[in-house]
């Protein structure tokens, strides 16, 4: 070993020693496999690889592996990664015998809507964002962007007027039974209904309007309309919070605007 070297004065070349070889744990080359260096040789023992965007190909050196995917919650959209694939659904009027999802195209415009079975309900996965035949209606802050992702808000008029054939605003009691089904409990419910959580109800929080115009909590809380009145001022409607990660029914001014989620008719 060089002099420079034994009193740590080494010419490295990335992670080696160009002189007498010695090898550091830093500057790996990694760029053909994120789990050895193809400088030096060594195995890292702990998973460095990326599967987040395919579980199956790394996504900084390209690796590839077999099998990883989880179609257990959809048989067409990987759990872990998102990856999506076609035509895995085992359908049943419109819903996949295995993974329960599945797809419903309203005929009044050729639309495409995304469903789920949950207990004995089937529930549409997405917010409507669809212009209502009477009422009022609105895009969170006027942006369009925003109803796009989130749906539209509308006043409960409007609701009302959404259903295509075969399908409803749901009630009060549609809602008890879903939350019931989902253990009865605000918490545990608010862990089934989020985006990505094991029900497939995949909630957005897209906010709501106040009757005199201003908007609120978009990203922080979803508000959806039942068809249910309390008395001629106040409508049942099902919040989701974020922050108190909390879901239950509450009591609303039909004038708000909220989104709307339609239930199959059984």
């Amino acid at each position: 070993m060089s002099f420079k070297c034994k009193i740590g004065f080494h010419s490295w070349d990335g992670c080696k020693c160009t002189t007498c070889g010695k090898i550091r744990d830093a500057e790996h080359d990694v760029s053909a496999d994120c789990g050895k260096c193809s400088r030096c040789g060594t195995i890292f023992s702990e998973d460095r690889h990326d599967w987040s965007a395919d579980c199956d190909k790394c996504a900084k050196c390209g690796k590839t592996r077999e099998n990883q995917h989880s179609w257990l919650k959809d048989c067409e959209k990987c759990s872990k990664c998102g990856k999506v694939r076609s035509n895995m659904h085992r359908l049943r009027d419109g819903i996949c015998q295995v993974c329960g999802h599945g797809t419903f195209t309203d005929e009044r415009n050729g639309s495409i809507h995304k469903i789920i079975k949950i207990g004995d309900q089937v529930i549409m996965t997405e917010n409507l964002s669809k212009k209502p035949h009477s009422g009022n209606f609105w895009a969170y802050d006027d942006q369009e962007g925003n109803s796009l992702k989130y749906g539209c808000l509308y006043d409960w008029e409007a609701a009302k007027t959404l259903a295509p054939a075969g399908w409803h605003l749901p009630t009060k009691a549609d809602w008890e039974t879903l939350h019931s089904f989902l253990g009865g409990d605000d918490k545990k419910v608010y862990e089934q209904l989020k985006a990505g959580g094991k029900s497939g109800f995949d909630n957005l929080f897209g906010g709501e309007r106040y009757a005199r115009g201003t908007f609120n909590s978009l990203g922080a809380s979803a508000h959806y309309w039942s068809d249910t009145p309390e008395d001629e001022k106040q409508v049942w409607k099902f919040k989701v919070g974020a922050y108190t990660e909390t879901a239950g029914l509450e009591k609303a001014d039909p004038n708000y605007g909220f989104s709307v989620r339609l239930f199959r008719n059984k």
